[in-house]
């Protein structure tokens, strides 16, 4: 044998081996982020494209009913209706069901009952995808409380499916000094949006809905391009306010107020958009996406755009008013 013979040894130096764990932890810390970004992205499309089918949804529906669909359908309860009635009539998204291949869905609702009644609970418990934004949580594992009509305690609540989208009746144009004699909640103060134009016995959104006129678009005289017909209200049923869950005292579990579920009605309180919430600031009260940096709306000709978090009211008042000359 050589004296002067090397030997070479296969396995790593430390130092080889700290650099090389340094290097595989860089590569991480770069492809991560950079994954995360391309399936929100990912996300991100898909909540678009929702939106996009929901809106040619409801053009169809237009088309073949000359009206956009009621935010209150169903059951038997008579008008005058009560604010609380308005918790549980059947949404403008039940009747929408045919126009997005959902025709058996449909068929299965028992319309000459509430739609928060024991006979509709399966058809609430139903994932409908085009209601449901890919970047919030999963539906069936993040599912809401429906109150029935006839609510005294928690007994009277059962699981609903969300929807992360909502036609937003009108928002609240309130001037900083109300008149001598205003009421709160005067109908006076809302600009209305695509949905039509409801009536009520007092002239406050609080109370008795005495006419509900359904929206059409030869109404909306600022443009179909101008004027939003659909907004993400993403977060529920938690009530979010700024990305995280509101929790007061009398509220600890942070729940959202209104109903959660997509088969259901919600009162006018909860489809207005109130003077001072912007893109994503408060769930219950405006617009709010689990997307960074603002929200998707669909326009009323069907096209999607997306609002910065930095969107004004002053804009969100002319694109949410269908005939107020601001376009």
């Amino acid at each position: 044998m050589l004296r002067n013979q090397r030997y070479i040894h296969g396995g790593l130096t430390l130092i080889e081996t700290l650099v090389s764990i340094a290097i595989v932890g860089i590569l991480v810390a770069i492809l991560i982020p950079a994954v995360q970004a391309a399936r929100e992205s990912a996300r991100k499309t898909h909540c678009q494209n929702n939106l996009k089918q929901t809106a040619l949804a409801l053009h169809a529906f237009h088309n073949a009913n000359n009206n956009l669909p009621s935010p209150y359908n169903g059951t038997s309860l008579p008008y005058p209706l009560k604010e609380p009635d308005l918790f549980h009539m059947h949404s403008w998204r039940a009747v929408l069901l045919p126009y997005l291949e959902q025709s058996a869905l449909h068929d299965s609702i028992d319309w000459h009952s509430l739609a928060t009644d024991r006979e509709n609970e399966s058809v609430a418990t139903t994932v409908v995808s085009p209601y449901i934004c890919p970047s919030g949580k999963s539906p069936s594992a993040s599912m809401g409380r429906g109150l029935r009509h006839e609510w005294e305690s928690q007994d009277d609540t059962y699981l609903v499916v969300r929807s992360d989208y909502d036609g937003l009746a009108g928002i609240w144009v309130i001037p900083e000094v109300i008149p001598s004699g205003g009421k709160d909640g005067d109908t006076k103060y809302v600009r209305w949006g695509v949905w039509g134009r409801p009536t009520f016995d007092n002239e406050t959104v609080s109370g008795n809905l005495t006419h509900d006129l359904a929206g059409k678009f030869r109404d909306v005289s600022d443009g179909l391009s101008n004027t939003i017909m659909l907004v993400e209200r993403g977060g529920r049923p938690i009530h979010m306010v700024d990305g995280r869950p509101k929790v007061t005292t009398d509220n600890p579990n942070a729940g959202y107020h209104g109903q959660s579920g997509w088969s259901a009605s919600n009162t006018f309180f909860w489809r207005i958009n109130y003077p001072d919430v912007g893109v994503n600031h408060d769930n219950a009260l405006g617009i709010y996406s689990d997307h960074a940096g603002g929200a998707y709306v669909a326009l009323a000709d069907g096209s999607v755009t997306f609002l910065s978090e930095s969107t004004d009211i002053a804009m969100l008042a002319k694109m949410i008013g269908r005939s107020d000359g601001e376009q």
